[in-house]
């Protein structure tokens, strides 16, 4: 068994939890830094993140220790968040769920008008995007990877994307188109996109942002019981 055959071994225990970790390996965009029973540490090379599963304090040691300090980390148990906060130099880690689309069926499509957003929407995108960051650029290349926009009476209603790492996020819908659908049919859109591709649709939800958990059930995702954290 090779390093990738025995991560993916590890990982595949459960899905859900790790679906960040598998989409990459599945993209072949995942360095493997560490593949031990006591652990999984894989470096993302497109979003320069670092993704982490420990099983004990040893497999925590193994993967910190190659993680330089004040990187972009994913941790996928809690027990060790704040001596990963600690050693790498974060204040405070942020606690997350992981949702997933793992039926074999895609969602239902859309009774909603889905297209997929030009380029130069990306200034447009990050005005009216609710949590922005990483500025105009990162919009750019999020509408490069293929942004849907959701129409209603022929306006721009919302809109949805992925992130660097290959997970569903950016999902918005404008204040005046709320609690019409739009939110479920763009995430059922992404889902299917998602699919199309051959990815694995996943994304994650902050802790406390109860809207957005409600929503990933609703549209049919599974949502992770234990709960990851970020350091970023």
């Amino acid at each position: 068994m090779n390093l990738e055959q025995k991560a993916l071994a590890y990982l595949e225990r459960d899905r859900l939890l790790f679906a960040d970790m598998l989409e990459p390996l599945r993209r072949g965009s995942a360095e493997l830094l560490y593949v031990q029973e006591d652990g999984v540490l894989l470096y993302e090379q497109v979003g320069a993140l670092y993704l982490m599963t420990a099983r004990n304090p040893a497999g925590v040691e193994a993967c910190l220790r190659r993680i330089p300090s004040g990187a972009l980390v994913s941790g996928h148990e809690l027990w060790y968040k704040e001596e990963a906060a600690a050693r790498l130099g974060f204040p405070e880690a942020q606690v997350c769920y992981q949702a997933a689309w793992l039926e074999r069926e895609p969602p239902p499509e859309p009774e909603m008008v889905l297209r997929l957003l030009p380029v130069e929407r990306a200034p447009w995108v990050y005005e009216h995007y609710s949590h922005p960051f990483g500025g105009v650029e990162y919009m750019e290349g999020v509408l490069r990877r293929g942004m849907l926009g959701a129409y209603v009476d022929g306006a721009l209603a919302g809109f949805v994307g992925f992130h660097d790492e290959g997970s569903i996020g950016m999902l918005e819908v404008l204040p005046q188109f709320r609690r019409r659908g739009v939110g479920k049919a763009l995430l059922h859109g992404a889902v299917r996109l998602a699919l199309e591709r051959g990815m694995l649709p996943f994304g994650q939800v902050f802790y406390g942002n109860d809207a957005s958990l409600s929503l990933q059930k609703r549209a049919g995702l599974q949502v992770s019981g234990p709960e990851l954290f970020w350091l970023m």
